[in-house]
This record gives structure tokens, C-alpha cells and sequence, in this order.
């Protein structure tokens, strides 16, 4: 598998204080990455890092396969973009000037051709002369992301982008990261918004004090997070030939315990297998969002 960001036992000291605590994460090319944890986590300081705002103490961080002590990287850097904490815009102009602006800048010659079509593709090719300090929150994030589509990154980092949005404007950033990671552009967004992160991630990565404490596919997380029934018994060879014997088809074996995925009342298991002379001593139903699987991780509690 190929990342577009991988870190190596990343370590970042500020004041004494280790904010980012041996962070190893591994997001691939071509992947919309959750990036979830608490206020002070240390998600806004990886993301500092990971553009070179500032270096880690200790560890290592390669962007595509580049190390970043590498001279290669600044290449690199060319093609990734980022919005941290809030999109820098000037709110004295038009999204036209905010662009044309940031096109001089970076010395785009072609920006009459290149500006019209980044403003379609952001669904603000009609707001005209109004000036960016009029617009919503949810008009400047679009703004903020055409900006950063002027160097055609191949890698996007996003940093809490919904907070504040209404419902539409939530629902229109959602879209336009859909339609950009079609495209092939890889993102790492941070956000609180558990239930719309849920809706784009392809993959997750769970931090808590500096600490990565999980990362999985969205598959795999769907597989925690789905409704299910935990059964543990001493032989789980025996116990598994009789969960088949009585119909129950989609079942997950662990060391541990067979987690079944049947709709199924947990009454109804326990009668047919003490017919077959077994007794089931530990069950456990499971039925949680991202958000309650994330305070499992973060409250100790053993989710497996």
C-alpha cells in the first residue's frame, strides 16, 4: 500500500510539555482520513508539522513516500494543501480577487480561464461583487477550498472544516470532498462532527493526549460498530459448530469470544444452544455509533 502521509514515533515538546506522544499514522494515497480526539488531542499540531510550520522533536514524517529531510520534499509540498483552524482570505474583496489575488501570487498566468471553473466547482459562481467578509461560514470554507485547489494538490488537510456550518453548509462541503477525492486527492480532515465525518471517511485514525490510540478502515470500523452479540465460552470450536447448526450464518471468530451479526434476540441464542447442552456464561450485545466507539477507546473500555 502506498500513503500520502506516514509518520514514524513523532514526538513534538512544547515548553516541557510532549504534546505529540510517539505518533506513528498511516493514511494511503487516494483516502479520505478521520482524524478524531479531544480538543488538545494534538491534531492541529500534527497537521503544523506535517506542512513544515514546525519540526518534531524527535521521529520522522514522509509525505508519498518522501522523507522529510529529503530536499525532494519541497517538491512535494507544492502539491499539498491545507486549511488550519481558518481559511485565509481577504474580506475586503470578491471570491474573484481573493483568487485572482493568490493567482499572482503564484504566478498563474491563465488564472481568467483557471478562476471561473474553480468557482463553479465550489458553488460560488454566482455570488458576484459580495465582498468574502458578507459571506456565511459555509460560502468562506468555499472559498477557502478554492484557494487551495490553485496548486492542484494531491493532498488536502482540513482542520475542525464543518465547525460552525449550518446543516447546508455542512451538507456542501461534504460534496465538494466527495467530488474531490474522486478526483484522486487524498485528505486528512480533523472535525468533532462524528456523524458527517462518517459520511466521507474511508479511514480513521483515533487520538487521545498525543497518543494514536486506533486506526482502521471504514470497513473495519463499521464491523465495531455494527449491532452484534459477543458470546464467550470455553470451547469455541464447539460453540461455533452449534451457532452454524442453528442458523446463524454471519459470525466473526476472535482468540476470545464469537461476535455474531444475525438479527437475533440474545434470549433466543441462549435457548437453542442449552438445547444443544450448551451454557453460555458471558454474553454481550453491542449497538454503537463512531462517537461511543471513540469514548470506548478514550475511556479504557476494551472494544474488540
Amino acid at each position: 500500500m502506498h500513503y500520502a502521509i506516514e509518520t514514524n514515533s513523532l514526538v513534538k515538546i512544547y515548553s516541557g510539555k510532549k504534546v505529540i506522544d510517539e505518533v506513528s499514522m498511516h493514511i494511503p494515497e487516494g483516502s479520505i482520513y478521520g482524524f478524531v480526539g479531544e480538543n488538545g488531542s494534538g491534531k492541529t499540531t500534527i497537521m503544523r508539522l506535517l506542512m513544515g510550520l514546525a519540526n518534531p522533536t524527535k521521529g520522522t514524517y514522509s509525505l508519498f513516500g518522501v522523507d522529510r529531510k529529503d530536499n525532494k520534499i519541497y517538491t512535494i509540498r507544492k502539491n499539498v494543501s491545507a486549511i488550519v483552524e481558518t481559511p485565509s482570505i481577504v474580506t475586503s474583496m470578491t471570491a474573484y480577487q481573493n483568487l485572482e489575488y493568490a493567482c499572482h501570487y503564484f504566478g498563474i498566468k491563465n488564472y481568467k480561464e483557471v478562476i471561473p471553473s474553480l468557482l463553479e466547482q465550489v458553488g460560488l459562481a454566482d455570488v458576484g461583487k459580495k465582498k468574502a467578509g458578507n459571506f456565511s461560514l459555509g460560502m468562506r470554507q468555499r472559498l477557502g477550498i478554492a484557494l487551495l485547489l490553485l496548486n492542484k494538490p494531491r493532498l488536502i488537510l482540513l482542520d475542525e472544516p464543518m465547525n460552525g456550518l449550518d446543516p447546508t453548509g455542512v451538507a456542501e462541503l461534504r460534496d465538494i470532498i466527495i467530488n474531490l477525492n474522486k478526483q484522486g486527492i487524498t485528505f486528512l480532515i480533523s472535525s468533532h462532527i462524528l456523524s458527517e465525518l462518517e459520511k466521507v471517511a474511508t479511514h480513521w485514525g483515533f487520538i487521545s493526549h498525543g497518543k494514536i490510540i486506533k486506526e482502521l478502515s471504514n470497513e473495519d470500523l463499521g464491523l465495531e460498530c455494527k449491532k452484534s452479540t459477543d458470546l464467550a465460552y470455553h470451547d469455541l470450536d464447539k460453540l461455533e459448530e452449534a451457532l452454524k447448526d442453528i442458523g446463524i450464518k454471519e459470525l466473526l471468530r476472535s482468540p476470545n469470544h464469537i461476535r455474531i451479526f444475525d438479527d437475533i434476540l440474545p434470549i433466543d441464542i441462549l435457548t437453542k444452544l442449552s438445547k444443544k447442552g450448551i451454557e453460555i456464561k458471558t454474553i454481550r450485545t453491542n449497538d454503537v455509533n463512531v462517537e461511543e466507539y471513540y469514548l470506548s477507546l478514550v475511556g479504557g473500555a476494551r472494544h474488540v
